[in-house]
């Protein structure tokens, strides 16, 4: 009969390699850093009051704001409490799942072998590899929304509108020369009927 094995036993200590999210902002070109307005009324007084571009209470026209969020690696210290092995390769994608004294036994999570590692500094860089993928596109909503804030992060506040208008009105026309062209293609009705409700 033969005998399972696995990487990491009972009482291992074992670094988890993963990803968390992180708010940033691109620099504000209205306020240059310093996150604040100045405004001198007819009579030479001097008030100062939250940049409306990049201050964290702006919750109005979010096109234009400079806030995005990024994957950044993240490792976590952990100690076996439990292995799991599969008799059949074919079962998982990876060899074992183990669960940790950390993150609960028996109701806690499972961890995949293959993202367990024996040092801090291998956990490390198989996170930042994580983080990078992700980054780069593996998450499509982190890669859009940085490139929808690059696009109008440089302009200021009134430019931004501005330059946002203009996408919007890009993306009509091109949408419905797509549209229109689609339409050619119907040849009933109902076809024509199916591709409206597609772009509802």
């Amino acid at each position: 009969m033969a005998v399972l094995t696995t990487k990491y036993s009972i009482g291992d200590v074992v670094y988890y390699a993963s990803c968390t999210t992180s708010k940033k902002q691109h620099p504000c070109p209205d306020c240059l850093g310093s996150k604040k307005w100045k405004a001198i009324s007819p009579a030479e007084k001097e008030y100062t009051f939250p940049c409306p571009r990049c201050d964290a209470r702006y919750k109005s026209e979010r096109e234009i704001s400079l806030d995005y969020t990024t994957f950044d690696p993240m490792v976590t210290k952990l100690t076996i409490g439990r292995v799991k092995a599969s008799e059949s390769p074919m079962d998982y994608d990876y060899p074992a799942t183990y669960m940790c004294n950390e993150t609960g036994i028996g109701s806690g999570s499972n961890y995949n072998e293959l993202k367990l590692f024996e040092s801090y500094e291998e956990a490390f860089a198989a996170a930042e590899k994580q983080a990078k993928e992700a980054n780069d596109g593996g998450v499509s909503w982190v890669a859009e929304q940085y490139n929808k804030t690059l696009e109008v992060c440089d302009y200021q506040l009134e430019d931004a509108r501005e330059k946002v208008t203009q996408n919007k009105l890009y993306d009509l026309e091109h949408k419905f020369i797509d549209f229109r062209k689609d339409v050619g293609y119907c040849e009933t009705i109902e076809e024509v009927m199916q591709l409206l409700q597609k772009e509802e």
